[in-house]
């Protein structure tokens, strides 16, 4: 016999851009996940701390003691969200998570190498 599976309520979900920004506020993992096109799993482990991101964004659930107000939108930084929640985790610099996900092909022309971008 299977054993049922006790999931709780639904927790809010907020979601960073690349430039540590908050830009959206979710209902849960799930609506994360229909928004940003990727895997709930991965949200839910960038949420909990085991991944840093995902895709171009960070995800954080709302800390049951910090208020988020609908202002905070386009204001709020990640940095200063993690220093409300008590915690200190890693993030990409800003440079690094705009140029994630790009592939290079190396390109030879008249003897000299240059690196030309591909769209991923």
């Amino acid at each position: 016999m299977m054993q049922k599976k006790n999931w709780g309520a639904a927790k809010p979900v907020l979601i960073f851009n690349r430039r540590k920004i908050l830009a959206l506020i979710a209902y849960s993992v799930t609506e994360s996940a229909k928004i940003s096109g990727l895997k709930p799993g991965n949200i839910s482990n960038v949420c909990n701390g085991h991944l840093m991101s995902n895709g171009m964004y960070y995800f954080r659930y709302i800390h049951e003691n910090v208020e988020i107000d609908l202002s905070d939108i386009g204001t709020l930084k990640l940095e200063e969200y993690d220093k409300l929640c008590g915690v200190e985790r890693p993030v990409y610099a800003t440079t690094k998570m705009n140029r994630k996900n790009w592939k290079y092909k190396k390109k030879q022309e008249n003897g000299n190498q240059s690196l030309q971008q591909v769209k991923a």
